[in-house]
């Protein structure tokens, strides 16, 4: 028996654990927002309620095994996150989901999400086991008991210590036999008696055992537990293993190396009738003592799985690189219509609202307003970083190392040195080694950015109307930088950020080709007061005003001064804004790694979004756009796309045509605010049923509910007119409604 060092030499390092209860409307938080994901990631599955029930890191798959319908769940249906790891139905039927940062409740009424953090940070709940009216939950920190009663559901304790394994070590699986409670960790097993839960908080009181004490071979990974033929079975990140255990003991006398094959990851096993399923790298295996045997799919004869279910002679096995499978005489995909990858890196609408996604490693994919369609060129690069859509709906990509793509109808053309002016990178050794990291489109121009080209000019230009028609930017021309990571154009000016020397702002004329009329500026900290010379992102507004995203926060340019003005930012956004967007509101959108600010030009007001208060699928914001057909903003992060819907309703020209929005206007706070669609500058005036003048406001001010003395406005039919500089008039009614 190994117990550990004596409790009283251990240095007090409790894990901070805080649970939260997030109250019943968390579900409200959601309104307005809806995402898309990708579950080519599957983490686990599990059958009950005549589904099989799919845990992947793009959210929850309830599949029909006899139909093949299914309906997907994510973080906008109220879960809180995309990012899950594991399901069970317990002794009540209650359904309980572990994921990134929280234990999901699942019921028909809704879900309730309670919040596990390790100081600032979001534990990840990896396994559930049931225990009558309590759950033993596995964290990347350790070992939870949750009650399921007590308060309507919280923590009663942590564990963090097991006998002489690492402090905090990751509890990838537990199982439960009888009163003993067996735990795979990251580095190794511990087994206790949890009769007295009390006593497992000393570490004296946990058995353990590591793979290597019995086969040197072996890593100490344990990631799954599973009990067959009454023996005790270990999978780890080399093979499974029997534990041979002498009566009356818990730690093996010796361990018994399944025959799978020369080294397999095992992700998770199960038992159904007289077999051992067993999950990896490398296969699935089909173990029934002595006897085992591997996958032999058509065409697919090894994988990455993770887990598997048999349903009524069909076998359903997740992969954790590709997706979800069946198996009948072979392997088939299960197309669920989410996106081709989770780490989304570009994003482009047109403006018909065409929207053209790029991904990390899976190219690019079309949304036809139903699902995302991948598009049929393998060889457009694996890490797409920047696309545009021209006046003829043809796609321009830039990507990190194979340079830039059009896509026009029915052909792929990439561009090169040999039919381009784009260079390799300093060093490279191949020619297509060609790395394009940003597109920016003015007129009928496209600038990109060619980073670290072997000639030193970093900014690349081609005429769409003549796509051999190209020219370059560098040295000769005043641009003198190593790096270039930002790029945007606004009229005859293109803006470039650099990652210490601040921005350029390059005056190039009607023509960029002709460089007699050029001008070029280096505005930086100690010349103009940026925020930080290490910028992120720079983006132009709907007038010209020029926006920089730094490391330090948001500055813009003031032309009237000369200098840079830097912004305050909302308390817990950044520092470092790393992507902006402007609305034809001249709302402020900026994405930073913790989360989505919006800055109200009409009010001044600012808010912050996370995945703790939104339908955002990660807070890390890496793109932004606004659909101009639609006026929704596009978020792109590492864990797929969020929309948030426009508050005006889709946008419309026509003054006659505008609408109020929302109509009726309910006030339950004064959050609720109305605005209009008119997508145009307007004055608008807001009158009672009698003709008496409440409000006067600019269309870029949402009405809050109160008069020009600013008092709340009492429930009623209200009139609206709506007046543009031109003379030209919308007319109509709002019934609000004040709760």
């Amino acid at each position: 028996m190994k117990t550990g060092e004596n409790m009283s030499s251990v240095v007090a390092a409790v894990v901070a654990i805080i649970i939260l209860l997030l109250p019943t409307a968390y579900a409200d938080r959601f309104e307005g927002w809806s995402s898309f994901t990708s579950t080519s990631e599957v983490r686990y599955m599990d059958y009950f309620e005549d589904s099989l029930q799919v845990m992947t890191s793009g959210g929850w798959l309830k599949i029909d095994p006899a139909t093949f319908g299914f309906r997907k769940i994510t973080n906008s249906d109220g879960l809180g996150t995309n990012d899950l790891y594991y399901i069970m139905q317990d002794s009540e039927s209650t359904t309980w989901i572990a994921g990134n940062g929280r234990l999901i409740k699942c019921t028909p009424f809704g879900y309730t999400p309670y919040l596990f953090f390790d100081h600032d940070n979001l534990l990840t709940l990896y396994t559930i086991e049931d225990d009558g009216d309590q759950l033993w939950i596995g964290t990347s920190a350790g070992l939870a008991r949750f009650s399921k009663n007590i308060d309507g559901g919280q923590i009663e304790d942590f564990y963090y210590r097991y006998g002489d394994l690492s402090a905090e070590v990751a509890v990838n699986d537990i199982l439960i036999t009888g009163d003993s409670i067996w735990l795979a960790t990251s580095d190794g097993v511990a087994v206790a008696d949890k009769h007295y839960p009390d006593l497992l908080k000393s570490q004296a009181n946990w058995n353990t055992f590591r793979p290597s004490d019995y086969d040197a071979a072996s890593p100490d990974h344990v990631a799954a537990l599973a009990v067959f033929h009454d023996k005790m079975y270990i999978g780890t990140s080399h093979d499974v293993y029997r534990l041979n255990i002498d009566a009356g003991h818990t730690v093996p006398d010796s361990l018994f190396d399944v025959p799978t094959r020369a080294s397999v990851v095992v992700k998770h096993m199960y038992v159904i009738g007289d077999s051992l399923m067993i999950y990896g790298a490398g296969g699935y295996f089909i173990y029934t003592d002595p006897i085992i045997r591997w996958n032999g799919w058509a065409g697919f004869q090894d994988g990455a799985f993770s887990c598997g279910r048999i349903i009524d002679t069909v076998h359903w096995v997740g992969d954790y690189a590709s997706g979800l499978y069946y198996e009948t005489d072979s392997a088939h995909i299960f197309d669920a219509g989410g996106l081709p990858g989770k780490t989304v890196t570009a994003l482009s609408s047109n403006a018909d609202g065409r929207i053209v996604g790029g991904f990390l490693i899976d190219g690019i994919a079309m949304y036809d307003g139903n699902r995302w369609q991948k598009l049929d060129y393998t060889d457009v690069g694996e890490k797409v970083t920047s696309i545009i859509q021209d006046d003829s709906n043809y796609i321009w990509v830039s990507t990190w190392g194979a340079s830039v793509n059009l896509i026009t109808e029915d052909s792929l053309i990439r561009f090169s040195e040999y039919n381009s002016t784009l260079h390799t990178i300093a060093g490279a050794s191949s020619d297509y080694q060609i790395v394009v990291n940003g597109l920016a489109r003015t007129s009928h121009y496209l600038f990109m950015i060619n980073f670290a080209s072997r000639d030193g000019n970093q900014v690349r230009v081609v005429d769409l109307d003549d796509i051999t028609r190209w020219g370059s930017f560098g040295p000769n021309e005043g641009i003198i930088v190593d790096f270039l990571y930002s790029i945007d154009c606004y009229n005859d000016v293109f803006v470039v950020g650099t990652s210490d020397k601040g921005v350029y702002y390059y005056y190039f004329g009607p023509d960029p080709f002709d460089k007699t009329d050029d001008s070029v500026a280096n505005l930086r900290e100690d010349n103009s007061w940026l925020g930080s010379d290490d910028v992120k992102t720079v983006k132009f507004d709907k007038d010209g005003g020029l926006w920089v995203g730094t490391r330090y926060g948001l500055s813009k340019y003031d032309v009237g001064i000369d200098r840079f003005v830097n912004a305050v930012l909302p308390d817990g956004f950044g520092p470092a804004v790393i992507s902006l967007e402007f609305d034809r509101r001249g709302n402020i959108w900026m994405g930073s790694q913790d989360g989505l600010a919006l800055y109200e030009a009409g009010t001044g007001n600012t808010s912050v979004f996370t995945t703790l208060n939104s339908g955002l699928t990660n807070d890390n914001i890496d793109e932004l756009i606004i659909n101009p057909a639609t006026f929704d903003l596009w978020i792109g992060t590492p864990e797929g796309m969020a929309i948030y819907k426009s508050i005006i309703g889709p946008p419309t020209s026509d003054i006659e045509e505008t609408i109020a929005f929302p109509n009726p206007f309910i006030i339950r706070s004064s959050d609720d605010v109305l605005s209009f669609n008119y997508d145009g500058e307007a004055e608008v005036r807001i009158f009672t049923a009698n003709g008496e003048l409440v409000r006067v406001a600019d269309i870029n001010v949402p009405w809050d509910g109160k008069n020009q003395q600013q008092q709340n406005v009492a429930s009623g039919v209200y009139l609206y007119l709506l007046t543009t500089e031109d003379g030209a008039v919308g007319r109509g009614k709002i019934l609000l409604i004040r709760k």
